[in-house]
């Protein structure tokens, strides 16, 4: 089978790179045949996730459009465009198949978070009184018509999901996101979930920097992530807590330089901080090796939060605010600790030191993660998404009349 994976990015930017890794050469050994279309160029110096041998092409102009046309996919993978208007032109050319990374149609803003009086997730379906809500819940920036500009953007997105062949999600969160907005449950398929498979971890944990405990933020660099609360977190410990960790943020994003200068602000003389960018397969698996914790501090609601699966298949619990899909892997007080209520970096402050000062419970975490990781295979995961791709495919006569002409 043919399958056109439509994607942002062909360097890692976030968990929808670290998933396409995995999975696209999990569908190769199957058999089909992938072909990978991308926007964005990547910046200098960046390494491409994508495995030897996948073809890639940047889809910025109508020649792109026409190559991919004359290519004749049986199916088109959708991990999420910027631009609405072409991801319907994807859809004229073959069935489409969107997985939902993130709140694709489901939100004005695309955070599904009010961020006034303090961050709160949103529960909403998207419609017209999302507007009303826009400006006194904070939902966005402060220009009308950016508001207005990304409604429609939205709007025209959550019709593109009601005239896929199939909606996939990774969480059962994300797929009530979907039927909230109409879309026929008999087309949202949630898979299985998969932990990248890494090495047993070690029977004891390396400390990386003397007696220190390790603790890793890993992901994109944006205000929604919530670094800035883990550092203001780090700042509220007691100085004997303090001394007993090494902080690792590992990652990229708008906010970095920001919280640098917030992170030297915070780490005094007694904390070590360090800011250490993206990391490479290998390397992500060797680092985690060094880590003790975790720590997802995300003040809007996960989608689902993969890199939490990926760390605890090297054996690392994890630390998060209890939103979204985040309980879906996360179990609290067995394989980490779910902090209940609004993200605050006072809840996160006491979780933080409860853990730390408790290495018995770390340990009794690191076991458990990994054992559940290990029933978590690429394997279930690959054959599940391979059926649903298929029977995706077998809907380009009944589709096409739908699609054409969606971006109209």
């Amino acid at each position: 089978m043919r399958i056109a994976v439509a994607t942002r990015h062909v360097h890692r930017a976030g968990g929808v790179e670290t998933y396409l890794e995995q999975v696209i050469p999990a569908l190769a050994a199957r058999g089909h045949d992938l072909r990978v279309w991308f926007q964005f160029e990547p910046p200098a110096g960046a390494e491409r996730f994508l495995p030897q041998g996948v073809p890639v092409h940047l889809i910025g102009d109508e020649s792109a459009l026409s190559q991919l046309a004359a290519w004749s996919p049986d199916l088109v993978f959708l991990h999420g465009l910027s631009d609405p208007s072409l991801e319907a032109r994807l859809a004229d050319v073959a069935p489409l198949a969107i997985l939902l990374h993130a709140y694709h149609g489901t939100c004005i803003s695309g955070t599904k978070t009010h961020m006034y009086p303090s961050p709160r997730a949103c529960c909403r379906s998207l419609g017209p009184g999302c507007l009303l809500r826009y400006y006194p819940r904070r939902c966005g920036g402060w220009h009308p018509v950016s508001m207005f500009s990304q409604y429609a953007q939205q709007r025209r997105r959550q019709k593109l999901l009601d005239a896929c062949a199939v909606v996939v999600t990774l969480s059962d969160h994300m797929r009530r996101e979907c039927l909230a907005q109409g879309v026929d449950a008999a087309r949202v398929v949630r898979l299985p979930l998969f932990a990248p498979q890494s090495p047993p971890p070690p029977a004891s944990r390396v400390l990386a920097s003397g007696h220190r405990r390790h603790l890793l933020f890993a992901g994109r660099m944006e205000t929604l992530k919530g670094g800035q609360l883990l550092l203001d977190a780090l700042d509220r410990l007691d100085g004997a807590v303090r001394r007993e960790l090494r902080v690792t943020l590992a990652g990229d994003g708008r906010e970095r330089e920001r919280w640098m200068a917030q992170a030297r602000r915070v780490a005094h003389a007694d904390m070590d901080i360090r800011f250490v960018g993206w990391l490479s397969g290998p390397e992500r698996i060797e680092f985690l090796r060094t880590v003790d914790l975790l720590v997802v501090p995300s003040i809007w609601p996960e989608p689902l939060g993969l890199i939490g699966l990926e760390a605890a298949s090297a054996g690392v619990p994890a630390i998060a605010f209890d939103g979204g899909g985040i309980r879906e892997w996360l179990i609290d007080g067995v394989t980490g600790r779910l902090v209940a209520g609004p993200p605050t970096s006072a809840g996160l402050a006491t979780a933080i030191a409860e853990a730390v000062s408790a290495p018995e419970t770390i340990d009794r975490w690191r076991h458990a993660a990994f054992d559940q990781a290990r029933r978590l295979t690429l394997t279930a995961h690959a054959n599940a998404l391979d059926g649903v791709l298929r029977r995706a495919a077998g809907a380009r006569d009944a589709h096409s009349a739908t699609f054409s002409h969606a971006h109209a």
